[in-house]
């Protein structure tokens, strides 16, 4: 009678995000940073004096941010912002 012996990998539940992965949630962070800080500068709180253009960054800024917990819904947001800003 013969045998199998299974040999499995086990890699950690809590994998260290890559570098490229926290470059692009630093830019993200410093982004937001510096359109908090142009808009306080101005006065500007709400997105009602925005144009299309300054909406649809801060669409993708937003996708940009969910893009490693659900990058399905960020492709769909990032494409919502393409078809905004074309109108």
């Amino acid at each position: 009678m013969a045998s199998t012996t299974l040999h499995s990998i086990s890699l950690p539940r809590d994998a260290q995000p890559t570098v490229g992965a926290s470059l692009q949630a630093l830019w993200v962070a410093g982004k937001n940073l510096v359109v908090a800080l142009s808009q306080a500068a101005i006065g500007r709180t709400s997105g009602a004096g925005q144009t299309r253009l300054e909406q649809a960054e801060e669409l993708r800024t937003f996708a940009a941010s969910i893009q490693k917990s659900d990058p399905d819904f960020a492709l769909d947001l990032f494409a919502a912002a393409d078809r905004h800003e074309g109108l």
